[in-house]
């Protein structure tokens, strides 16, 4: 055998050939056997390249008595089911007992969640999970075979939401005192009005977990996965889903995906969705422009100030939009999901996808600042095709429409 230091690792699933020149025929450098047969010139002949890496553990969070750990993992995990705690446990602060019921494994995802024998409090602080490879039965391994890195005592993230207090009553008001004899009046002061209810918000991207939970995606996605990436969108900050209102006054799932790669988020996007919401259309807006569900309002925070930033707005094919329209500086509404603006529009599975980028501190950017975070408005809408120019039904700031 010869074996090749290379200068940098290759990675299982990729293309790797390997060619040999002997360019100096007749010395006596070349690859040879004892007898002086010389090795021939060969041309670039594939490479089988082999995932020898252990899948590790990455992180971990926790949200009542759901457990989901995340692994480092170049592939896929392998799906097989796993038996009763499958060489899981779990410890808390409080030291009462958590005893782990199942583990099921997402091999796309690369995660295992867990589902523990109760509900792990917020006031819990500290949780911590461990893993030993069991001797027999199905174990966590990537799908080339490699069994999983055991690991001991790692921090669990608890994200379960603190129980929301119920509003006090109200008091009852004093009874009002007897005139007095200068013709005034008193009573008791009105009691304090109750604190808003906040629903919970596990991503804090602006949308309860609760809308989230019901968004529906590309055929095949479970309810609550609006991009289909495996993973629920209420647990992702550059996901967000939300129930818009439609001209009909009917409801319809809407999904935003920032630092997009074809619908879903790059591993290791530090982009946030920190608001979306449905707001209405302007009043200048051309009734040539078909709004079924008005403009879709977001904001997001980026990896690096002033970049580029791409995104996907899914939506339900039946609302008849053919582009995500946007107004730009000088008034002009265009569809940032055609190939003139780096977009495009997609039909996934029954789900339309709405793909475009916006600069930060850009036309598109509301705040008009390149501070890392943009704020936008837009509809997904119809613009009849046959249209090439459109003037506003109001001169002022309506613009044309391409």
């Amino acid at each position: 055998t010869v074996t090749l230091t290379l200068t940098r690792p290759v990675t299982a699933g990729q293309t790797t050939t390997v060619a040999y020149s002997d360019s100096t025929p007749g010395d006596t450098s070349g690859i040879q056997d004892v007898a002086n047969n010389r090795l021939g010139s060969f041309a670039a002949t594939t490479v089988s390249v082999s995932d020898t890496t252990p899948p590790e553990f990455s992180s971990a969070t926790i949200d009542k008595n759901q457990l989901v750990i995340t692994y480092t993992e170049a592939g896929t995990l392998d799906p097989a089911a796993l038996a009763g705690n499958a060489g899981f446990a779990v410890s808390s602060s409080t030291g009462t007992a958590i005893t782990v019921n199942s583990a099921v494994v997402n091999a796309t995802a690369k995660t295992v969640t867990l589902t523990l024998s109760r509900t792990v409090t917020s006031a819990e602080t500290t949780v911590t999970v461990s893993y030993t490879k069991p001797t027999s039965g199905a174990v966590v391994q990537d799908a080339a075979g490699n069994d999983a890195a055991d690991f001991s005592a790692k921090p669990v993230t608890n994200s379960t939401p603190a129980p929301v207090a119920p509003a006090p009553a109200p008091a009852p008001a004093a009874p009002a005192a007897p005139p007095s004899s200068g013709g005034s009046s008193g009573g008791g002061s009105p009691a304090p009005a109750p604190g808003p209810h906040r629903e919970p918000d596990t991503d804090s991207d602006g949308v309860p977990d609760a809308q989230e939970n019901q968004a529906i995606g590309p055929t095949g996605a479970a309810r609550g996965d609006g991009n289909r990436d495996d993973v629920q969108d209420r647990t992702q900050a550059a996901v967000a889903s939300y129930s818009a209102t439609t001209s009909s006054s009917s409801s319809t799932s809407v999904t935003l995906v920032a630092d997009s790669q074809e619908g879903k988020v790059n591993a290791s996007s530090t982009v946030r969705i920190t608001s979306l919401v449905q707001k209405a259309v302007p009043t200048s807006m051309s009734r040539a422009l078909e709004t079924p569900i008005a403009l879709t309002s977001f904001k997001a925070t980026l990896d690096a100030t002033g970049s580029s930033e791409t995104f996907s707005l899914y939506v339900d094919p039946k609302l008849g939009a053919n582009g995500y329209w946007a107004q730009d500086s000088s008034g002009t509404w265009v569809n940032l999901a055609s190939s003139p603006y780096g977009g495009k529009m997609v039909n996934e599975g029954g789900r339309l996808r709405l793909d475009f980028a916006i600069q930060d501190g850009g036309q598109f950017d509301a705040d008009d600042k390149a501070d890392g975070t943009i704020t936008a408005s837009g509809a997904a809408a119809q613009m009849p095709l046959s249209i090439t120019g459109q003037a506003s039904d109001v001169l002022s700031g309506g613009g044309f429409w391409f």
